[in-house]
């Protein structure tokens, strides 16, 4: 059985998003097992140092999902650009609601990887103020320690 062109955009959307869920998953443990050495005050040079190299790792993810997201911005103005042109000229005159439900329909794909995209970095910046939280705690933590 082969793959349909919409079976291909499905399963290229679904990839992504598992992709970006493992991704969130992973995060999220690593910042709880992190908040959780910082609860118990165990560590915390190795926590400080796990959060700040954690912080960068995160930071050039953003940097990378940012200019994905420029580029997918830029092919989806451009998809619509030609869509828009298309369908003016399609034999079917349409009002300009239909052509814009049409386009719509011919960028789903386009238009679901920007949310994704949008939806991944707005994690990773969540997840950066996380640590950055967690770095002004384990300060307050070790000036505790020393009095």
């Amino acid at each position: 059985m082969q793959d349909t062109p919409i079976s291909k955009v499905v399963n290229k959307v679904v990839q992504l998003d598992e992709l970006f869920g493992a991704q969130r998953l992973s995060w999220t443990n690593k910042i709880k097992d992190l908040a959780e050495d910082l609860k118990h005050g165990e560590n915390l040079h190795e926590v400080a140092s796990y959060t700040l190299s954690y912080r960068q790792i995160l930071v050039e993810n953003i940097a990378s999902v940012s200019s994905k997201i420029r580029t997918n911005k830029a092919r989806v103005g451009k998809n619509f650009k030609e869509a828009w042109i298309r369908y003016y000229q399609y034999e079917y005159k349409l009002n300009d609601k239909q052509r814009e439900k049409f386009i719509e329909a011919d960028m789903a794909e386009d238009l679901q990887v920007q949310d994704l995209l949008v939806s991944h970095k707005e994690f990773l910046t969540a997840s950066i103020k996380t640590l950055d939280n967690m770095g002004f705690a384990i300060k307050q933590r070790m000036d505790m320690k020393q009095i």
